[in-house]
């Protein structure tokens, strides 16, 4: 009887799991989106201090969207020569919520982000797909953000 409980367990958790399904983000495709939009985005490379206890926590039904979360950015700001411009500033990081599912950053882990600009209010989007935090970066994707901005999309 408890392995049919721990198998009936697992197979639901698998379904939870499984019910988001999400295409790999693209950092190039992103960047084209962000281009096509209204409001100006920074392109930043570094880490984001902040109290990731202020994230959801599991599966959340009640907030789809939760408050924004006070963060430090710490690192390089993308121009026409790549991520040469040190840069460090207050942002906020937004969690945004799918169903049940949100997005969540890992402090200190060094990524490029996609910081929307709304007049003195900076707001990275952490989304429970991606696609506007690319945590651990490789060189070559940092390199297609430079190819980007000096309009060679890759």
């Amino acid at each position: 009887m408890k392995v049919w409980i721990a198998a009936f367990a697992l197979t639901a958790m698998a379904g939870q799991a499984a019910a988001l399904s999400c295409m790999h983000p693209d950092a190039v495709q992103t960047f084209a989106r962000a281009e096509a939009e209204a409001g100006s985005y920074y392109l930043l490379y570094g880490t984001l201090d902040f109290d990731a206890s202020k994230q959801p926590q599991g599966v959340v039904n009640k907030e789809r969207n939760p408050a924004p979360i006070p963060a430090t950015f710490a690192g390089f700001a993308l121009d026409k020569s790549g991520f040469n411009t040190a840069y460090s500033t207050t942002l906020n990081l937004q969690p945004l919520c799918a169903g049940p599912w949100c997005g969540t950053q890992t402090p200190g882990t060094q990524s490029l982000f996609f910081a929307k600009v709304d007049g003195d209010q900076i707001t990275v989007e952490a989304s429970p797909c991606g696609g506007r935090i690319f945590s651990d970066p490789a060189q070559a994707v940092l390199d297609a953000m430079t190819a980007c901005i000096n309009g060679n999309y890759p």
